[in-house]
């Protein structure tokens, strides 16, 4: 039983440690690219800054893959994402454009953040054989809703950009349309998924309660 309480510890304890890098350097990315933009916007002289703001185009491109051994095969290109610079020459447009990606950049961040002080109170709570902090219960569910406002924004944003702003985006000689995204749907079951990890976790609390007053 010890043995099993010290590898349970040494694994909270890396995951621990994992996240502290993590939340140091998105939080310096977070930083950097505020920087960077104002860099951007008053000085003319700087190196444009491209946030990757993955923008869809509908596009359908014959292509050829090359193997490392020379070999050549046909391929289709169906997949392609677009991002363009913010200045002051985008007015409005590119405004909107760095806030979508430092809201995506923020919300990163306070997950991880979130995860963060999730495993700090496990990694604790050691010292008294309970890893079930009630304020995890709401954590928990705060990165639920952080990863579907993250979907939502990620759906919504190209739909702002196809009817409000783009027509066509034109590169090769052609012209491509937006596409709209749903992929990032996904997030959104993934989000139902971590609110029941948050219900069984309110439920392994009760039971930790029922089970101390029992005793």
């Amino acid at each position: 039983m010890e043995t099993q309480k010290l590898k349970n510890k040494k694994i909270i304890e890396f995951i621990f440690w994992i996240l502290s890098i993590l939340v140091g350097f998105v939080g310096l990315g977070l930083t950097i690219s505020v920087v960077f933009f104002f860099l951007t916007l008053f000085n003319p002289d700087f190196e444009p800054f491209y946030p990757v703001t993955e923008i869809p185009l509908k596009i359908f491109e014959n292509g050829i893959l090359e193997l490392n051994n020379g070999e050549k095969y046909n391929i289709l290109i169906d997949d392609a994402y677009i991002s363009f610079n913010i200045n002051n020459k985008y007015g409005l447009p590119g405004i909107l454009n760095l806030i979508f990606f430092e809201l995506i950049l923020l919300i990163t961040f306070y997950i991880v953040f979130t995860l963060w002080k999730i495993f700090r109170s496990i990694r604790n709570s050691f010292k008294n054989d309970n890893p079930f902090h009630p304020k995890n219960i709401w954590r928990i569910r705060k990165i639920a809703l952080a990863i579907l406002i993250s979907a939502l924004l990620n759906i919504i944003y190209p739909i702002i950009l196809k009817f409000f702003w783009f027509n066509d985006v034109i590169f090769l000689n052609k012209s491509f349309e937006i596409k709209l995204n749903f992929d990032y749907g996904l997030d959104i079951f993934w989000a139902l998924i971590i609110l029941v990890v948050a219900e069984i976790y309110r439920i392994g609390l009760e039971m930790k309660k029922e089970q101390e007053l029992t005793i």
